[in-house]
């Protein structure tokens, strides 16, 4: 992007409202996501940044691309690495499940930016064709644990959680969909017009595994491409990162299981929990203030993107009418905000 002009401020508050480091973030491990097959035995391309399938990052996401996504995570304009023709999608089985079973999944977050996690269904048969959005959306999966089709994000480690397949599907190369909407960015609900920590344009990460259900001559490993089995030895050169245990290995678990009792608070679903201090609450409120003399409203709130010592850079882009002082027809700004944080930062 040109910038026709420009102007840096900085910043400096005490804030808990602070939001959106990239430090991401989680994966798809079992059955495991088309770019973290590799590391559980599958011949398949290795991802080592396969905990970071999240649009290209939230101003490619929102900004440029209007808030699409790639349905397994890839920037919508590409390149689709995780979809049919992309170098990690070659069509290989990881699970077989009878038809309308519950299904056991696990999902590794490594770091924990509260809100939700989601999964969905699209019934396929041919791996080489590329699936919808709107497919997806029509099998919007329950999770067993949490009795909704949400699950919260708590804490880092291991989610072990089971879901409810539809008893209507039966296919060869279902694509099962994990999806993470974050919550610890601040932005204002577009209902209520209300601002909080969880509301409005949130950092996703997804992920995507190809499974089969009511078939019993799949098994997997097999690729439905090139049709041979692809499950030998993880794709490890020396000097890559060690691939974790595998799946069964249960040692972190997700909160709030069926067997402990604990109810699943709604609020922490919906991706609006937790409780905010006075100080944090009049600390957001100077950040809503300094936001508030930008008009672009899609650009909020502004994304960080970098942390050393109690200092945080973040940075918002900004289309500004230019002032009746100035020359030029419009100009772009780029604010760049330096937090000098004093609170803490649990759980973003």
């Amino acid at each position: 992007m040109a910038f026709m002009g420009g102007m840096i401020l900085v910043l400096a508050i005490g804030t808990a409202c602070l939001v959106g480091v990239v430090t991401g973030h989680g994966r798809l491990i079992e059955p495991p996501g088309r770019s973290s097959m590799w590391r559980y035995g599958y011949r398949n391309p290795p991802n080592y940044n396969d905990n970071q399938l999240y649009c290209g990052g939230v101003q490619i996401q929102y900004e440029v691309n209007k808030g699409r996504c790639g349905v397994c995570g890839d920037p919508f304009q590409g390149p689709l690495d995780n979809e049919p023709g992309g170098k990690y999608a070659n069509g290989i089985i990881v699970h077989s499940a009878t038809i309308g079973a519950i299904m056991p999944v696990m999902v590794e977050i490594t770091a924990a930016h509260k809100g939700y996690m989601e999964f969905r269904l699209c019934p396929n048969d041919d791996p080489r064709k590329r699936i919808s959005e709107e497919c997806l959306n029509n099998f919007l999966l329950t999770v067993i644990e949490s009795k909704s089709t949400r699950y919260p994000v708590t804490t880092t480690g291991k989610y072990k959680l089971k879901l409810q397949l539809p008893d209507s599907v039966r296919c060869r190369a279902c694509v099962l969909q994990w999806k993470y909407n974050t919550g610890n960015s601040w932005g204002v609900d577009p209902t209520t017009n209300k601002g909080c920590i969880g509301c409005g344009n949130q950092e996703q990460f997804y992920g995507c595994a190809d499974i089969a259900i009511g078939y019993t001559d799949i098994e997997p490993g097999y690729s439905l491409i090139t049709n041979q089995m692809s499950k030998g030895d993880p794709i490890v050169n020396p000097g890559d990162p060690t691939p974790p245990l595998e799946p069964t290995e249960l040692e972190q678990w997700g909160p709030a299981t069926p067997d402990s009792g604990e109810e699943v608070d709604p609020a922490i679903i919906s991706g609006q929990g937790g409780s905010t201090s006075d100080t944090e609450t009049k600390m957001c409120k100077q950040f809503l203030e300094f936001q508030s003399q930008f008009p672009n409203e899609n650009a909020r709130p502004c994304v960080c993107h970098s942390c050393v010592g109690k200092t945080c850079v973040c940075e918002c882009l900004q289309d500004t009418p230019a002032s009746s002082a100035n020359s030029l027809r419009s100009i772009s700004m780029l604010t760049v905000l330096v937090f000098s944080y004093v609170l803490h930062f649990e759980n973003i």
